[in-house]
Formats: C-alpha cells, structure tokens, sequence
C-alpha cells in the first residue's frame, strides 16, 4: 500500500501525464511543455526524483498485484489440467491397450473412427553417446570422424592487441584482421533511492 507522500506525487504525475496528452491530442508545441517542466536548478532534480519514486512505486504495486492474480490463476489451471491429464492418460492407456491386442491378432490392424485413430511406426535404434570415450577411441583408430573447433579467445585478444582508431593493432603496429571497432556513447543512469 502506498504512503501518503507518495500517493500525493501520483496525482501530480497523473496530472502532468493528462496535460501531456492533451498537448498531444491537440497538437500544442512539444518545446512549450517542456519548457514549461524544465529543470532549472536542484530542487527541480529532486522534484523530478519525487515524481520517479512515486511512479517505481506505483508500478511495484501493481505488478505485486498483477504476479498475485497470475499465481492464483495459475494455481488454478494446473489442478485443472492436472485433472484433465489424469483422464487423458487413463484414455490413452486404454487405446493403446486396445490397438496393441488387436495388433498381436492381425499386424495389419488398423484402427481409424470419425474422432480419432491409433497409429504406430517402426523406431531406429537410439545411439547414446560417452563422447570423451568415444573421441579417444576414435583418435586412436578413425581420426576421420573427429571434428576440431577453432573459435578466438576473444578476453586474452582484448588484453594482447591495442585499439588504433577503429582497429586493432599488434604491437608491431600490424592490422588484426577480422575486428572492427566501434565506439560507444557514455551510458547515462536515472536512480531513484528507495
């Protein structure tokens, strides 16, 4: 539940969010709002700071409450299917029983009704694999059917070549081919303190 401070700064949130959109709405100039809400000076920062905590609370409220609902929904639909799969399980069981019977009397049963059928295909063999058992023995006896990966130990290149630009450079000064190098604006964080 929300304190009354915060609850305060939601209605102005509201507010200025309601005369965002009639600005939109009736195509008031953008740059008037905003100068009209410009920051100017600290206490402008911490009135903005107000309006971001009250709106991260408001959206923890309600996503606590919309996670509660989904739970409960979801605790809900399992039992039901859970149900449901009991009785899916028990009906499959006794078609497959039944196709099997009818299988072992003639192998070329088929059986086929308006709301279903039954079928059933011959499965390969299933190989499973010990791979580093598997790769020494083939090491040692049919090379061919070993594969080796190469890929670039992209943290130790970082720490031996330097960045020239949009390159990278060998101590020597030689182009590294196959790296291209592309600068990235400053990353800029809003927090709000709790």
């Amino acid at each position: 539940m929300l304190n009354e401070l915060i609850r305060d700064e939601l209605v102005d949130v509201h507010y200025i969010g309601h005369e965002l959109e009639y600005s939109e709405e009736h195509e008031i100039d953008a740059e008037k709002m905003k100068e009209r809400f410009k920051i100017e000076n600290i206490d402008g920062a911490n009135w903005a700071f107000r309006k971001l905590r009250a709106i991260q609370e408001k959206e923890t409220e309600i996503r606590e409450l919309m996670n509660k609902e989904i739970e409960r929904i979801q605790n809900w639909a399992k039992t039901e299917l859970d149900s449901l799969t009991v009785s899916t399980n028990f009906f499959n069981f006794l078609l497959e029983e039944y196709y099997r019977e009818q299988r072992a009397l003639d192998p070329k049963f088929k059986l086929s009704t308006p709301y279903g059928k039954v079928s059933s295909r011959k499965l390969q063999p299933k190989w499973n694999y010990d791979e580093d058992k598997l790769v020494n023995w083939l090491k040692e006896n049919d090379m061919d059917l070993v594969r080796i990966k190469y890929e670039p130990n992209k943290a130790e290149i970082k720490k031996k070549y330097k960045i020239n630009g949009n390159i990278v450079i060998t101590e020597d000064g030689e182009i590294v081919e196959g790296i291209a190098v592309e600068e990235q604006e400053d990353s800029i964080s809003i927090k709000v303190v709790e």
